[in-house]
């Protein structure tokens, strides 16, 4: 099997920009994904997209998640550490 490990993101950072950062990189998976959605659905109308309705919202659910941690945290001077690595197999 082989791997290739990616380190994308992996520093300290103001609450501000770990929330931009945070932000941007979910709103940009969860447009794939209604893109992939609006491809399908053009093909077929009547696909209901499952996977992907799930995984939007699944998404959504994250950001949520780090805007209700980070938002209190903005007005403050303290730094967050933040450590995100992609991991690729090859079967």
């Amino acid at each position: 099997m082989q791997e290739l490990q990616i380190d994308l993101i992996d520093g300290n950072f103001t609450a501000s920009d770990a929330m931009e950062i945070i932000t941007s990189v979910l709103d940009k998976k969860m447009n794939f994904h209604k893109l992939q959605r609006l491809a399908k659905t053009e093909r077929d109308h009547a696909d209901p997209c499952t996977f992907e309705n799930e995984r939007i919202a699944a998404l959504q659910s994250e950001k949520d998640k780090a805007i209700s941690f980070l938002g209190p945290m903005i007005k403050g001077s303290e730094t967050l550490s933040i450590k995100s690595e992609i991991k690729i197999n090859k079967n």
